[in-house]
């Protein structure tokens, strides 16, 4: 049987081509994945350092006052 009459070789090359295309755009896809969960986590950690040190200095407020108005 003769597969080249039918035009299977160049149909299979164009598939191999855009399998190998959607290979490259799924790995692009994955590496902007990484730096987004990376820069979230970031992000977070900023955050909380943030909320702490707010929560630090809402706290310290009133105690410092609570000396002031002792002395």
């Amino acid at each position: 049987m003769n597969d080249t009459g039918n035009g299977w070789p160049e149909y299979q090359r164009l598939v191999m081509a855009e399998l190998e295309r959607h290979s490259e755009w799924l790995a692009s896809i994955d590496a902007r994945g990484q730096r987004l969960q990376t820069e979230i986590a970031l992000l977070k950690l900023k955050s909380t350092l943030w909320g702490a040190a707010a929560g630090a200095l809402a706290s310290v407020g009133p105690v410092v006052f609570l000396i002031w108005k002792g002395s």
